[in-house]
């Protein structure tokens, strides 16, 4: 009975991981790696988040350029949806003036020394609806289900989006290699929502800080392998760069499979 039961909860186990390999678009087994994962990294920070604040003593337009990411995402089957994940640093927000940026960065406000990031987990993509589609491209607008995640604290939201897919041509080549996945979407954010208040007293969301902040993202990924040389999931990437690859690194690889072995005396 017993050895019964340890085969079943090892089978169990094996099913587990394989579920999770094939949901993971870092696996290099994964068919989403096979041209439909598109990686967000543009080191010449063209991929931009703009930020406003509206309040009737003072409006603010901030911006980052410093977005790093993924979608996976099949074009030729939109109706299977996508799933991603972008992360920006709250030390990159710029409003233009460096002495506001400070006080963003406050425990006042954001408090990027306890949460220095801003992330958007995109768990689903519904209702795609195409507006354009030809043999080289195609354009749809969709609904992302995301879960927002700012200082600390998480929100799901459902945020209007428009994919725009185009295959690797003369022209796309000047902006990035491989097939280009470019990303729209924009949302509001309630301050109140993520624990945001300001300083305690001043009384400043709602006379000089929007209680509500609206963002917009132009974002555009590609699927190159070359473009994934940063990501350190990437099995394609160099051995000096890439701590997962299972060739490199194997003492400090905690993705090595290999790792962790005691060698023998």
């Amino acid at each position: 009975m017993k050895f019964r039961s340890f085969i079943l909860f090892s089978v169990l186990v094996l099913i587990s991981l394989a579920n999770a390999q094939t949901k993971n678009p870092c696996n290099p087994c994964s068919k989403a790696l096979q041209g439909s994962v598109f990686q967000f990294n543009d080191k010449m920070g063209r991929n931009t988040v703009t930020f406003k604040s509206q309040a009737p003593l003072e409006d603010i337009i901030g911006t980052t350029n410093q977005v790093s990411g993924h979608v996976a995402f099949d074009p030729q089957h939109p109706e299977k949806g996508g799933h991603g994940e972008f992360t920006i640093s709250v030390a990159s927000l710029n409003t233009g003036i460096p002495l506001r940026d400070e006080h963003l960065r406050s425990a006042d406000w954001l408090d990027a020394n306890a949460h220095p990031n801003v992330k958007l987990e995109i768990k689903e993509t519904k209702n795609f609806k195409p507006v354009k589609v030809t043999n080289e491209s195609a354009t749809y607008d969709a609904t992302l289900v995301a879960d927002f995640t700012l200082r600390g604290k998480t929100k799901r939201l459902e945020i209007p989006g428009r994919l725009t897919y185009l295959k690797e041509n003369a022209v796309t080549k000047t902006k990035l290699p491989g097939n280009l996945l470019a990303a729209r979407a924009s949302f509001d954010v309630k301050l109140s929502d993520f624990g945001v208040s300001g300083p305690k007293g001043m009384g400043l969301i709602g006379t000089k800080v929007g209680e509500t902040i609206s963002v917009e993202t132009s974002l555009v990924g590609t699927s190159a392998a070359g473009a994934m040389a940063a990501n350190p999931c990437n099995p394609c990437g160099g051995k000096a760069m890439n701590p997962c690859n299972p060739c490199g690194g194997k003492a400090k690889n905690p993705c090595n499979p290999c790792a962790g072995k005691k060698k023998k005396p």
